[in-house]
This record gives structure tokens, C-alpha cells and sequence, in this order.
């Protein structure tokens, strides 16, 4: 008889490999941070939050379009496991109502209630791809974002999205030496 964790981890791993690790949506989310990073040169903190908060909305359909480019067909890999990724996309969506108060009360918490608030889902979905690599970048992208908020307020609308940008392209990259990793496993495996 077949244990259920092997079976449950083989499927994991096989969802990671048929999604191409999932990479266009973490590089499109650099793309939109990075842009957010440049607006944070010349918008002040109302401003920007209002256009990070409308520009998060270009994640998603700027990962469609680079599925093809980046070999990531996360919208074809079917899985079992794949209704827990559109629960983590559901909760994550269950914050905009903390998000629009922040940005109407006080925008200068936006970069860090956007940069947190938009990485809850990752651990979910990382366990799905049976990914550590997207559980580290959650908590490391939260403790980097929190610790340049207070220890520097004026770099606020500019740090923080270039550091949550390079995190997005550390983490494809990490992805995508999972899937070789995967892939090999699976192969030796059959």
C-alpha cells in the first residue's frame, strides 16, 4: 500500500514541475514593484499608495502574459491541490479593506500593508508547489519591509518596493531551481 504523504508529496512536486514553478507572477510582481519604486521619487506618500494599490491589481494579468516567455504555465497545471491556491488568493483579497483605510488615513503605512498583505499567500501556495523556497521569501520579505519602515521612514515609498522587487526575482529564481530539482526527482522516481 502507497503511504499518503508520499503520494500527497509526489503530487506536489509534480504540480510545481507543470507550472513552471509558477515564476512569471513573482517577475511580474517585480516589474509592478520596481515601477513603484520609481514612483516613489516623485509621488508623495497619498499619491503613491493610491497608484501602488491600483498598480497590484497588473500583478495578475502581467504574470498571464509572461507565462509563455518564462515557461510558467501556472493557468494549465491542473492539480487536486489547486483550489488551495485560489483560497490563498481569496484571503489575501480579504485585506483591501485594511489596505483602503491605511491609504485614506495614513498612506505612509501603504508600502508596508501592500508588501506584507500581498505576501500572506505565498506560504499556501508554496505548500502546494511543496516549495520552501516561497515560505522563505514570506518571512524574509516581511522582516525586511518591516525593519526599513522603522529604521528608515524617509526611504519608505522607494526601499521598500525596490527590496520587495528584488525578493520577487530571488524568489523566480529559487523557484525555478526547484522545478530542475523536481523534475530530476520525478524522473528517477518512474
Amino acid at each position: 500500500m502507497t503511504d499518503l504523504k508520499q503520494v500527497i508529496d509526489h503530487e506536489r512536486k509534480r504540480f510545481c514541475v507543470a507550472a513552471g514553478g509558477g515564476i512569471s507572477l513573482p517577475v511580474a510582481g517585480a516589474l509592478c514593484w520596481i515601477a513603484g519604486g520609481i514612483a516613489g521619487f516623485f509621488l508623495e506618500a497619498p499619491d503613491w499608495a493610491f497608484a501602488a494599490a491600483a498598480g497590484s491589481g497588473l500583478i495578475f494579468p502581467l504574470g498571464i502574459l509572461l507565462q509563455g516567455p518564462l515557461r510558467s504555465p501556472f493557468m494549465k497545471a491542473k492539480s487536486p491541490l489547486g483550489g488551495v491556491t485560489m483560497a490563498a488568493i481569496i484571503a489575501i483579497n480579504l485585506l483591501w479593506p485594511i489596505h483602503f483605510l491605511l491609504i485614506g488615513g495614513f498612506p505612509e503605512a501603504a508600502p508596508l500593508s501592500l508588501a506584507i498583505g500581498m505576501s500572506l499567500h505565498w506560504p499556501i501556495i508554496g505548500w502546494s508547489y511543496a516549495s520552501r523556497v516561497s515560505l522563505v521569501h514570506a518571512l524574509v520579505r516581511v522582516a525586511a519591509v518591516t525593519a526599513i519602515w522603522i529604521a528608515f521612514p524617509e526611504l519608505r515609498l522607494t526601499a521598500i518596493p525596490f527590496v520587495v522587487a528584488g525578493l520577487y526575482l530571488l524568489a523566480a529564481a529559487g523557484l525555478r531551481w526547484e522545478v530542475v530539482r523536481f523534475r530530476g526527482q520525478l524522473a528517477s522516481a518512474a
